[in-house]
């Protein structure tokens, strides 16, 4: 998603602005900056889109730096470390932009950060890497911005001035003045949904044909309705049955992010979505067997795709 984000932020298909036009990649450490090729190649446009990088690690040795908009695309789970790698990079005025599934590193980062700095990005673009820093934007949808907490007489303002630095036509972005609300719908859609990809190892759709997933999806929807409703902040779920049923229909092709990382054996974002939920269920003495017993799944399934993934690189 870093790939498809900076791609349209530099290429003819982002806005043209001064800020488009410095856009940089930050990566991981010096090997990701050894092996990077100095542009991106993105399906979205006929020639690669040459991005300068560097790369964090020792960022905090590097005074010089100053990161006007951070576009945070790590994985939920490394999100706080990145954000915090790059602090002597940051200003007070830095906006941060969060692009994680999930919702409690949201929350993190706004109550950390600030909560007219940290902005929040619910996406239904599909994206996938044939190859490093090669990006298929596979699935097109849309992309809402927004923030969390109590709204105040600039936040509009604040958004529509991000606004017009991001890819706003290429990547269909608005501004949602209730993020919040949308995030905690996705949070129970991808609860329902993506772990159950990796248990029967197949795409979205087949959630629906297979008797034994659809039973056990089911169930989960029942089950996260039933937690969220004992949650005063989320906003009231209505029939999560028929919206899941929705979006696998419309993504019955897709390949669940969460599949996608394990296939590549790489650790999931699964402690940010069933996880998250068991722990609100656990401050509310509230039973969710079946959340429990996914992300039990997930962590067997995970450790053994970590494993296979690391036997194969020696």
């Amino acid at each position: 998603m870093g790939c498809l984000w900076a791609c349209a932020l530099a290429s003819a298909g982002g806005r043209q602005t001064d800020a488009a036009q410095r856009v940089s990649l930050l990566l991981r450490d010096q090997a990701a900056l050894a092996g990077y090729p100095g542009q991106i190649s993105c399906s979205d446009v006929e020639q690669a889109v040459p991005i300068p990088a560097v790369a964090i690690t020792g960022m905090g040795r590097q005074d010089s730096l100053q990161i006007d908009n951070l576009l945070v695309t790590t994985k939920a789970q490394d999100t706080l470390a990145a954000v915090a790698g790059l602090a002597r990079a940051l200003t007070p005025d830095t906006r941060i932009v969060l692009l994680q599934n999930g919702l409690k590193v949201q929350q993190e980062i706004t109550q950390q950060y600030g909560a007219e700095r940290v902005f929040c990005v619910s996406t239904s673009h599909g994206a996938w890497l044939r190859a490093p820093f090669d990006v298929v934007h596979a699935g097109r949808g849309e992309a809402w911005l927004g923030q969390l907490g109590a709204g105040d007489a600039n936040r509009q303002a604040r958004l529509q001035a991000l606004l017009k630095l991001l890819p706003a036509g290429a990547l269909n972005i608005r501004v949602d003045e209730d993020i919040g609300a949308r995030l905690w719908r996705k949070l129970a859609i991808n609860c329902a949904v993506n772990a159950l990809t990796v248990i029967h190892d197949c795409r979205n759709g087949e959630l629906l044909q297979i008797p034994e997933a659809r039973q056990t999806l089911s169930r989960l929807c029942d089950e996260i309705s039933a937690v969220l409703q004992a949650v005063p902040e989320a906003p009231p779920m209505g029939d999560l049955w028929t919206q899941v049923h929705q979006v696998l229909n419309i993504t019955a092709d897709n390949v669940s992010s969460t599949l996608q990382d394990i296939r590549r054996g790489r650790a999931t974002e699964i402690g940010h979505l069933n996880g998250y939920l068991c722990e609100l269920a656990t401050r509310r003495h509230l039973h969710c067997p079946v959340n429990r017993e996914v992300l039990e799944q997930m962590r067997v399934i995970e450790s053994r795709a970590i494993r296979a993934a690391r036997a194969s690189w020696q």
